[in-house]
Protein backbone atom coordinates (compact mmCIF):
# COMPACT_ATOMS: atom_id res chain seq x y z
CA UNK A 1 0.00 0.00 0.00
CA UNK A 2 1.39 3.38 -0.91
CA UNK A 3 0.37 6.70 -0.08
CA UNK A 4 1.20 9.61 -3.04
CA UNK A 5 1.60 13.43 -1.88
CA UNK A 6 1.96 16.18 -4.24
CA UNK A 7 3.84 18.75 -2.83
CA UNK A 8 2.69 22.16 -1.99
CA UNK A 9 4.47 23.81 1.31
CA UNK A 10 1.37 22.34 3.54
CA UNK A 11 1.76 18.96 2.17
CA UNK A 12 5.31 18.60 2.67
CA UNK A 13 5.23 20.07 5.97
CA UNK A 14 2.61 16.98 6.85
CA UNK A 15 4.64 14.58 4.86
CA UNK A 16 7.92 15.64 7.09
CA UNK A 17 6.04 15.05 10.14
CA UNK A 18 4.84 11.66 8.73
CA UNK A 19 8.28 10.71 8.31
CA UNK A 20 9.71 11.25 11.52
CA UNK A 21 6.59 9.45 13.17
CA UNK A 22 6.40 6.82 11.99
CA UNK A 23 10.33 6.02 11.06
CA UNK A 24 10.41 6.05 15.17
CA UNK A 25 6.94 4.26 16.40
CA UNK A 26 6.76 0.42 16.58
CA UNK A 27 3.43 -1.28 17.45
CA UNK A 28 1.29 -4.03 16.80
CA UNK A 29 -1.50 -1.36 16.06
CA UNK A 30 0.35 1.48 14.27
CA UNK A 31 0.52 0.98 10.56
CA UNK A 32 4.03 0.19 9.49
CA UNK A 33 6.25 2.19 7.54
CA UNK A 34 8.32 0.21 4.62
CA UNK A 35 10.03 3.19 2.64
CA UNK A 36 9.78 6.59 1.64
CA UNK A 37 9.86 7.38 -2.11
CA UNK A 38 11.15 11.04 -2.35
CA UNK A 39 11.21 12.87 -6.52
CA UNK A 40 11.33 16.12 -7.37
CA UNK A 41 7.65 17.05 -7.55
CA UNK A 42 6.27 14.34 -5.41
CA UNK A 43 7.22 12.01 -2.48
CA UNK A 44 5.78 8.31 -1.30
CA UNK A 45 5.37 7.02 1.41
CA UNK A 46 4.94 3.04 1.38
CA UNK A 47 3.41 1.18 4.20
CA UNK A 48 2.53 -2.83 4.98
CA UNK A 49 -0.39 -3.77 2.67
CA UNK A 50 -3.72 -3.88 4.74
CA UNK A 51 -6.23 -6.62 3.12
CA UNK A 52 -9.43 -5.33 4.25
CA UNK A 53 -9.26 -1.49 4.23
CA UNK A 54 -10.28 1.20 6.18
CA UNK A 55 -12.85 0.49 8.99
CA UNK A 56 -15.37 3.14 7.81
CA UNK A 57 -16.04 0.58 4.65
CA UNK A 58 -16.56 -1.92 6.63
CA UNK A 59 -19.07 -0.47 8.54
CA UNK A 60 -20.68 2.14 6.05
CA UNK A 61 -20.24 0.43 3.21
CA UNK A 62 -22.74 -1.83 3.24
CA UNK A 63 -22.00 -4.99 1.54
CA UNK A 64 -19.79 -5.66 4.63
CA UNK A 65 -20.83 -6.92 7.78
CA UNK A 66 -18.75 -7.21 11.40
CA UNK A 67 -20.57 -9.21 14.41
CA UNK A 68 -19.94 -7.64 17.72
CA UNK A 69 -16.95 -9.57 19.08
CA UNK A 70 -15.05 -8.22 15.72
CA UNK A 71 -16.26 -4.75 16.61
CA UNK A 72 -14.79 -4.57 19.94
CA UNK A 73 -11.84 -6.32 19.00
CA UNK A 74 -11.32 -3.94 16.49
CA UNK A 75 -11.74 -0.95 19.43
CA UNK A 76 -9.34 -2.96 21.69
CA UNK A 77 -6.41 -2.90 19.22
CA UNK A 78 -6.93 0.83 17.73
CA UNK A 79 -7.33 1.59 21.87
CA UNK A 80 -3.46 -0.54 22.04
CA UNK A 81 -2.38 1.78 19.05
CA UNK A 82 -3.29 5.31 20.82
CA UNK A 83 -2.51 4.32 24.33
CA UNK A 84 0.96 3.24 23.28
CA UNK A 85 1.01 6.90 21.67
CA UNK A 86 -0.23 8.75 24.62
CA UNK A 87 1.76 6.82 27.36
CA UNK A 88 4.92 4.86 26.32
CA UNK A 89 6.06 7.37 23.26
CA UNK A 90 8.56 9.92 24.48
CA UNK A 91 7.73 12.45 24.20
CA UNK A 92 3.65 11.50 24.24
CA UNK A 93 2.77 11.60 20.18
CA UNK A 94 -0.93 13.27 19.23
CA UNK A 95 -2.89 12.10 16.52
CA UNK A 96 -5.19 15.04 16.03
CA UNK A 97 -7.27 12.95 13.42
CA UNK A 98 -8.40 9.94 14.55
CA UNK A 99 -11.02 8.66 12.36
CA UNK A 100 -12.71 5.18 11.28
CA UNK A 101 -11.23 5.96 7.47
CA UNK A 102 -7.77 6.19 9.46
CA UNK A 103 -8.10 2.59 10.73
CA UNK A 104 -6.86 0.12 8.76
CA UNK A 105 -7.50 -3.48 8.85
CA UNK A 106 -5.41 -6.23 7.84
CA UNK A 107 -6.14 -9.85 6.34
CA UNK A 108 -6.82 -11.28 10.73
CA UNK A 109 -9.15 -7.93 10.92
CA UNK A 110 -6.60 -6.54 12.96
CA UNK A 111 -6.85 -2.81 13.63
CA UNK A 112 -3.34 -0.31 13.01
CA UNK A 113 -3.97 3.68 13.12
CA UNK A 114 -2.84 5.28 10.07
CA UNK A 115 -2.46 8.99 8.54
CA UNK A 116 0.23 10.60 11.04
CA UNK A 117 0.30 13.89 8.72
CA UNK A 118 -1.36 16.04 11.32
CA UNK A 119 0.14 13.95 14.55
CA UNK A 120 2.08 16.20 16.91
CA UNK A 121 4.54 15.24 19.60
CA UNK A 122 3.78 16.68 23.30
CA UNK A 123 6.26 19.02 24.80
CA UNK A 124 8.41 16.89 27.45
CA UNK A 125 7.69 18.10 31.31
CA UNK A 126 9.01 21.43 31.83
CA UNK A 127 9.16 22.68 28.25
CA UNK A 128 6.82 24.66 26.25
CA UNK A 129 4.31 23.21 23.74
CA UNK A 130 3.88 24.92 20.33
CA UNK A 131 0.41 25.70 19.31
CA UNK A 132 -0.73 25.41 16.08
CA UNK A 133 -2.65 28.05 14.01
CA UNK A 134 -5.32 26.21 12.19
CA UNK A 135 -7.97 24.03 12.53
CA UNK A 136 -7.20 20.51 12.65
CA UNK A 137 -8.87 17.05 12.44
CA UNK A 138 -12.43 16.11 10.42
CA UNK A 139 -15.43 16.85 11.04
CA UNK A 140 -18.03 14.98 13.30
CA UNK A 141 -14.62 13.92 15.36
CA UNK A 142 -12.99 17.01 16.35
CA UNK A 143 -13.60 17.66 19.84
CA UNK A 144 -15.34 20.94 21.09
CA UNK A 145 -11.95 22.91 22.32
CA UNK A 146 -10.32 22.73 18.11
CA UNK A 147 -12.83 25.49 17.89
CA UNK A 148 -11.73 27.95 20.44
CA UNK A 149 -8.32 26.54 21.37
CA UNK A 150 -4.96 25.85 19.13
CA UNK A 151 -3.33 24.39 22.50
CA UNK A 152 -2.85 20.45 21.50
CA UNK A 153 -3.79 17.87 24.22
CA UNK A 154 -4.20 14.56 24.43
CA UNK A 155 -7.75 14.46 25.03
CA UNK A 156 -8.90 15.76 21.47
CA UNK A 157 -8.12 11.73 20.66
CA UNK A 158 -10.20 10.69 23.67
CA UNK A 159 -13.22 12.18 22.20
CA UNK A 160 -12.28 11.43 18.12
CA UNK A 161 -11.59 7.95 19.39
CA UNK A 162 -15.48 7.92 21.69
CA UNK A 163 -16.80 9.24 18.26
CA UNK A 164 -15.39 5.64 16.58
CA UNK A 165 -17.13 3.93 19.41
CA UNK A 166 -20.39 5.55 18.47
CA UNK A 167 -19.86 4.19 14.70
CA UNK A 168 -19.16 0.81 15.54
CA UNK A 169 -22.04 0.59 17.95
CA UNK A 170 -24.72 2.42 15.99
CA UNK A 171 -23.39 1.82 12.56
CA UNK A 172 -23.74 5.22 11.63
CA UNK A 173 -21.33 8.08 10.45
CA UNK A 174 -19.98 10.38 12.64
CA UNK A 175 -21.81 13.35 10.75
CA UNK A 176 -24.79 11.30 10.62
CA UNK A 177 -27.04 12.79 13.53
CA UNK A 178 -29.74 14.23 11.72
CA UNK A 179 -31.78 16.85 13.18
CA UNK A 180 -28.88 16.96 15.76
CA UNK A 181 -26.11 17.40 13.33
CA UNK A 182 -23.36 15.01 14.62
CA UNK A 183 -23.41 10.98 15.95
CA UNK A 184 -22.44 12.24 19.41
CA UNK A 185 -25.19 14.62 19.71
CA UNK A 186 -27.75 12.43 18.75
CA UNK A 187 -26.20 9.53 20.69
CA UNK A 188 -25.95 11.69 23.99
CA UNK A 189 -29.76 13.17 23.58
CA UNK A 190 -31.13 9.68 22.93
CA UNK A 191 -29.15 8.40 26.10
CA UNK A 192 -30.07 11.64 28.07
CA UNK A 193 -34.00 11.29 26.90
CA UNK A 194 -34.36 7.69 28.78
CA UNK A 195 -34.67 5.95 25.06
CA UNK A 196 -33.81 2.23 25.17
CA UNK A 197 -30.24 1.30 24.51
CA UNK A 198 -31.40 -1.13 21.78
CA UNK A 199 -32.79 1.22 19.71
CA UNK A 200 -29.84 3.12 18.99
CA UNK A 201 -27.46 0.24 18.32
CA UNK A 202 -26.91 -0.96 15.22
CA UNK A 203 -29.74 -3.62 14.07
CA UNK A 204 -26.61 -6.23 12.66
CA UNK A 205 -25.32 -6.60 16.12
CA UNK A 206 -28.52 -6.61 17.93
CA UNK A 207 -28.03 -10.01 19.66
CA UNK A 208 -29.40 -10.24 23.27
CA UNK A 209 -26.37 -11.98 24.85
CA UNK A 210 -24.27 -8.65 23.66
CA UNK A 211 -26.55 -6.40 24.86
CA UNK A 212 -24.66 -5.17 28.22
CA UNK A 213 -21.30 -5.51 26.85
CA UNK A 214 -22.87 -2.70 23.96
CA UNK A 215 -24.60 -0.77 26.78
CA UNK A 216 -21.19 -0.36 28.94
CA UNK A 217 -19.04 1.18 25.76
CA UNK A 218 -22.20 3.19 24.61
CA UNK A 219 -21.56 4.89 27.88
CA UNK A 220 -18.09 4.48 27.53
CA UNK A 221 -18.15 6.27 24.61
CA UNK A 222 -20.10 9.21 26.15
CA UNK A 223 -18.13 9.90 29.10
CA UNK A 224 -14.60 10.27 25.99
CA UNK A 225 -16.84 12.91 24.26
CA UNK A 226 -17.56 15.02 27.05
CA UNK A 227 -17.13 18.45 26.33
CA UNK A 228 -14.83 19.38 29.06
CA UNK A 229 -11.70 17.87 28.18
CA UNK A 230 -10.74 17.14 31.75
CA UNK A 231 -13.24 15.27 32.74
CA UNK A 232 -12.40 12.63 29.66
CA UNK A 233 -10.68 9.50 30.60
CA UNK A 234 -7.38 9.09 29.06
CA UNK A 235 -6.60 6.11 26.74
CA UNK A 236 -5.18 3.89 29.39
CA UNK A 237 -8.00 4.04 31.25
CA UNK A 238 -10.51 3.34 28.32
CA UNK A 239 -8.20 0.22 27.27
CA UNK A 240 -9.10 -0.94 31.03
CA UNK A 241 -12.71 -0.52 30.35
CA UNK A 242 -13.17 -2.17 26.94
CA UNK A 243 -10.90 -5.12 27.98
CA UNK A 244 -13.30 -5.63 30.51
CA UNK A 245 -16.20 -5.16 27.95
CA UNK A 246 -15.19 -8.13 25.65
CA UNK A 247 -16.24 -11.53 27.54
CA UNK A 248 -12.79 -12.81 26.01
CA UNK A 249 -10.61 -11.20 28.58
CA UNK A 250 -12.90 -11.51 31.65
CA UNK A 251 -11.70 -14.02 34.41
CA UNK A 252 -15.06 -14.97 35.62
CA UNK A 253 -18.12 -15.72 33.12
CA UNK A 254 -20.16 -15.38 35.95
CA UNK A 255 -19.71 -11.82 37.54
CA UNK A 256 -21.82 -9.61 35.92
CA UNK A 257 -19.96 -6.84 33.55
CA UNK A 258 -20.90 -3.97 35.79
CA UNK A 259 -19.31 -5.97 39.08
CA UNK A 260 -16.37 -6.81 36.78
CA UNK A 261 -16.21 -3.58 35.71
CA UNK A 262 -16.67 -2.08 39.71
CA UNK A 263 -13.27 -4.50 40.52
CA UNK A 264 -11.15 -2.95 37.94
CA UNK A 265 -12.37 0.65 38.51
CA UNK A 266 -12.33 0.22 42.60
CA UNK A 267 -9.57 2.55 44.29
CA UNK A 268 -10.62 5.48 42.32
CA UNK A 269 -9.07 8.86 41.93
CA UNK A 270 -11.46 11.89 43.11
CA UNK A 271 -9.41 13.97 40.70
CA UNK A 272 -9.63 13.33 36.88
CA UNK A 273 -6.44 15.68 36.58
CA UNK A 274 -4.24 13.56 39.31
CA UNK A 275 -1.18 12.26 37.77
CA UNK A 276 -1.35 9.09 40.31
CA UNK A 277 -5.05 8.09 38.49
CA UNK A 278 -5.40 5.05 36.76
CA UNK A 279 -9.05 4.38 37.29
CA UNK A 280 -11.98 5.69 35.96
CA UNK A 281 -14.87 6.57 37.99
CA UNK A 282 -17.24 3.18 38.10
CA UNK A 283 -20.32 5.70 39.33
CA UNK A 284 -19.49 7.45 35.90
CA UNK A 285 -18.87 4.74 33.63
CA UNK A 286 -21.95 2.34 35.17
CA UNK A 287 -24.76 3.86 37.17
CA UNK A 288 -24.80 7.80 36.51
CA UNK A 289 -23.49 8.73 33.22
CA UNK A 290 -23.60 12.48 33.27
CA UNK A 291 -24.52 13.82 29.87
CA UNK A 292 -23.67 16.98 30.01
Amino acid sequence: MYCERKMDWKLEREFEAELRLLGSIRHINIVRLLCCVSGACEKLLVYEYMENGSLDRWLHGGHRELDWPGRVGIAIGAAQGLSYLHHECSPPVVHRDVKSSNILLDSKLRPKIADFGLARIMARPGEKQHSTAVVVGSFGYMAPECGYTNKVNEKIDVYSFGVVLLELITGREASDGGEYGSLNKWARLHFQKGRKIIDAVDHRIRNPVHLDEIEMVLKLAIICTRTLPSTRPTMKEVLQILLRCDRRFRNDEGLSLERDCDLLLQNKSSSWRSKSKTKVEIEDLVDNVNIV
